[in-house]
């Protein structure tokens, strides 16, 4: 199923906010590297090992794909309950 972003805790940091993403990424590939961004808006820059994996990403989670990297978009999750 096909998300335009994905939905995580902004609250935490931006190492906590990775290590989310490469489990979450982990089911497509080989996550090499995970960089979050805040601003203009939040996304992430997945780099994936493939390029093949890099376009499952991109298109698990509405992003695109740059080269070895997917962008996607970060959106504050609903709390719990």
């Amino acid at each position: 199923m096909t998300t335009f972003v994905l939905q995580v805790d902004l609250a935490r940091s931006d190492a906590e906010l990775a290590e989310i993403l490469k489990q979450r990424c982990a089911g497509f590939g080989d996550v090499r590297s995970v960089k979050i961004h805040r601003s203009p808006t939040n996304f992430a820059l997945v780099e994936m090992a493939t390029h093949y994996q890099t376009l499952e990403v991109a298109a698990q989670y509405g992003g695109s794909a740059f080269g070895s990297c997917a962008l996607v978009h970060l959106e504050q999750a609903d709390p719990p309950g």
